[in-house]
């Protein structure tokens, strides 16, 4: 069934849609809203670690003689000292896959910058001191810091053994998780191919760079447990992965919701230092400040590097019967997302294009390489930039114009979407995907030919596009067979005076997660969103959320708030029946106000009804939801691109943007058109500048000044439209947004580049440098 061009017709919401100020924005420019690093409490110590300056070693001793002797040391831990029992860091845990790998602190270093030992003083320069008075003796081991050389017979081992839920695995390579995933009749699809192609195509590795680096304060009760104020993108999984770290009950473990200044993925896994500080807390019984400097942040995470062989079968009328991908994910020392990464890198690819026979078959790799987490898309820009560049590389063999050859392929309504992995399977039941595609089309004039491609003298100017998809949240309809966790719930609570609580423990990066509450609340209670207030929680009193990650915090948080908030609007229509003497069934509220719906001038306000329910009902109105979504929708980005290339100097620059997205109802306009902005900027700093660099190991380029960001400056003219499209499984309609956004831009730009010099890109970044010698090749 083809996506409907004509837009949707949606019901005109009261404050969804609307432009309204954020109740956030005066607290954040101010410098009143409080960040953890902001915080500081009684008596409290700062913790700096010890750092290995080799990628792989055993330690054989660690003398602190000479630190302990510094006035202002309490306490110095070692790989000798502590508890030698692995944990999982990885969030969005499994039981039956989570993997164990790492420790509080190991005698084995696994790359350049794996904590060796850790001091808590006084004063951050105290600890500091200390830091450089520790004597390590190593005994160095070979290191391998590719994937080629880690796949190779006779590789050193960076693991001897790890967990895997609850068995011990043995390791006798360097390969922790592999899947295969297989559909449909291989033979009959390759026969009604009339080409077959095949390509290879690498993306580099990547940092997330937030402006905040990570921070934990780590707080000793009186109950022998551990309360934490850090920068996470999960309370709940913070807790999870502390408690194992610690061997202490959940319930001892106490993680408070604080804003983060930016995540993108990066806080979606439990820091090397955060049980190190939690640790250091409990043995000095006084609070612990351990604060990442940007060096140090560089190596808690990143986007991994994936190398990926495709394989295509294509019919003579250039309809795709077959899709095959080999994918490599390079994943540093230690389990970050290996499994999710493996599994998701599946499913975005499986869910590109339609096709009678698919297959995916991935698997990660150790090195003594820094470790990897999560970022914006998690792992859908890595196959996006495979795939959509081989659908221009294949249009073009065929003759096919690269828009119609998608349009012919593209997934429609009732096709299923493997949202974040294999296993989690969502039926489309919207898409504006075909529409954004002809709009975007129509405002860069793809159709001219003379707009595609021009030559300017020693210029070349050119354009490209791609599109792209994410999932809204990790549901899925068949649960029992769903290797994902899924979960959010909210607490609402009416006071005297009207006003609305709403307690969450979903973390907003900024994107503006809070305002779709505060309005979702104001559309079902029918009150003015300055009456509701967003307040963030601690594991001990909100639900269970899994925490903001897979486009997840509007669709999945959006759902429990709206629970919750119908549960407070049918509680507040039975307590003015009560007062008004109506049945519930003839009630309906309205601006404030309960009305009776035979006689408009029977009414009672929302402050008169919770001042009731609190004197003859026992307390007020309050409500708690827990909702697993039972579907992901996908959400859909579309990005076409102009850029000019200087053929004497290789340098790319984007000279305008059209982008269409598919959202669903578009819950907060300006946020959502700042979230494509922000997608665009990520994406251009993969095509043409990002990436992260070693030798022997080591992180060459980890401050701002070295790691090339995309600036404002850097961004040309976007023209941004929105599908009218409708989701009925979302809150009010929404889907999500923040990490389809940037998705495509990446493809978009090598294409456009491909296109300008004739030549495919196949390995990102576009250096200069690179460009010159294709060019000249």
């Amino acid at each position: 069934m083809s996506a409907r061009l004509v837009p949707y017709v949606v019901k005109k919401f009261q404050y969804i849609g609307a432009d309204l100020l954020r109740a956030d924005v005066f607290p954040k420019v101010t410098g009143e809203l409080k960040y953890v690093n902001d915080l500081s409490f009684p008596f409290m110590l700062y913790g700096k670690i010890l750092r290995s300056p080799v990628p792989h070693a055993i330690i054989k001793k660690v003398d602190v003689t000479e630190a302990l002797k510094i006035n202002g040391v309490v306490a110095i831990i070692t790989p000798f000292n502590v508890p030698t029992h692995r944990f999982t860091r990885h969030f969005t845990y499994v039981p039956s896959k989570e993997i164990r790998d790492r420790k509080i602190l190991d005698v084995k270093v696994r790359f350049v910058g794996d904590p060796v030992a850790a001091v808590a003083a006084i004063e951050p320069e105290i600890a500091e001191e200390a830091i450089e008075k520790i004597h390590v003796e190593y005994e160095e081991l070979p290191a391998v810091f590719n994937i080629e050389e880690a796949l190779k017979e006779d590789a050193p081992l960076i693991h001897e053994v790890i967990e895997i839920g609850d068995k011990t695995k043995i390791m006798k390579n360097n390969i922790p998780y592999e899947e295969l995933f297989e559909e449909g009749n291989k033979e009959k699809a390759y026969n009604e191919a009339s080409k077959v192609y095949e390509d290879t195509f690498k993306t580099q590795a990547l940092n997330n760079v937030p402006i905040e680096t990570r921070c934990i304060i780590a707080i000793p009760t009186a109950e022998g447990g551990i309360e934490v104020y850090c920068t996470t993108q999960s309370i709940h999984g913070t807790r999870y992965c502390l408690a194992q770290a610690l061997r202490l009950p959940l319930s001892k473990v106490i993680v408070h919701a604080m804003p983060i200044g930016g995540g993108f993925g990066f806080k979606y896994n439990l820091g090397l230092h955060e049980p190190i500080a939690a640790y250091l807390s409990l043995i000095t019984k006084r609070p612990v400040k351990i604060v990442m400097t940007r060096e140090e942040d560089f190596m808690n995470g990143g986007r991994r590097p994936v190398k990926m062989d495709l394989k295509i079968g294509v019919s003579k009328e250039g309809i795709i019967t077959a899709m095959e991908m080999n994918a490599i994910l390079q994943s540093g020392a230690y389990d970050d997302h290996i499994v999710g990464a493996v599994s998701c890198l599946g499913g975005w690819f499986l869910s590109m294009y339609r096709a009678k026979y698919k297959r995916y078959r991935g698997f990660s790799v150790y090195t003594n390489l820094p470790v990897y987490s999560a970022m914006r898309g998690f792992l859908n820009p890595q196959q996006n930039f495979a795939v959509e560049s081989f659908m221009d590389e294949i249009a073009e063999d065929l003759g096919i114009d690269p828009l119609e050859f998608r349009l012919k392929n593209i997934p429609r309504e009732n096709d299923i979407y493997y949202a974040q992995g294999t296993t989690v399977k969502t039926k489309i039941m919207s898409t504006g995907l075909e529409y954004i595609l002809k709009e975007g089309a129509r405002r860069i004039e793809w159709y001219r030919q003379e707009k595609r491609k021009k030559i300017l003298g020693k210029k070349v100017r050119a354009v490209g596009f791609a599109y792209g998809h994410h999932a809204s949240g990790t549901g899925g309809e068949e649960v029992e067979i769903q290797d994902k966790i899924e979960g959010s719930g909210a607490i609402i609570k009416v006071n005297e005076d009207g006003s609305v609580n709403v307690i969450v423990g979903m973390i907003d990066h900024g994107g503006g997660a809070y305002e779709v509450y505060r309005k979702i609340v104001a559309e079902t209670l029918d009150i003015s969103p300055e009456k509701v207030y967003v307040k963030l929680g601690t594991t001990d009193v909100v639900p269970f959320d899994t925490g903001t990650h897979a486009c997840r915090g509007s669709f999945a948080g959006g759902l429990a708030v709206y629970e919750a908030a119908i549960q407070v609007r049918n509680m507040l229509i039975r307590e003015a029946s009560k007062i008004l003497g109506e049945r519930e069934e003839d009630l309906e509220i309205k601006d404030g106000c309960i009305y009776s719906k035979k006689d408009t001038n029977k009414k009672v306000s929302i402050e008169d009804i919770a001042i009731h329910s609190k004197m003859r009902s026992g307390g007020l109105i309050i409500a708690v939801s827990k909702v697993r979504p039972s579907a992901a929708p996908p959400n859909y980005t579309v990005c076409f691109v102009e850029v000019e290339i200087d053929l004497d100097t290789g340098t790319v620059t984007p000279i305008r943007a059209v982008i269409g997205a598919d959202v669903g109802t578009v819950i907060n306009p300006k946020e959502c058109i700042l979230q494509i902005y922000g997608g665009f900027c990520f994406g251009l700093g993969m095509a043409l500048t990002e990436e992260v660099k070693y030798s022997n190991g080591r992180i060459i380029n980890s401050t701002l000044a070295d790691y090339l960001v995309a600036r404002c400056e850097d961004i040309p003219p976007i023209d941004i439209f929105f599908a009218n499209t409708f989701e009925s499984r979302g809150p009010y309609g929404l889907k999500g947004i923040g990490e389809s956004s940037a998705n495509p831009v990446a493809s978009a730009i090598a294409n456009a580049v491909s296109r300008a010099i004739g030549i495919r890109i196949k390995e990102l970044p576009i250096t200069p440098e690179k460009l010159l010698k294709i060019i000249k090749k």
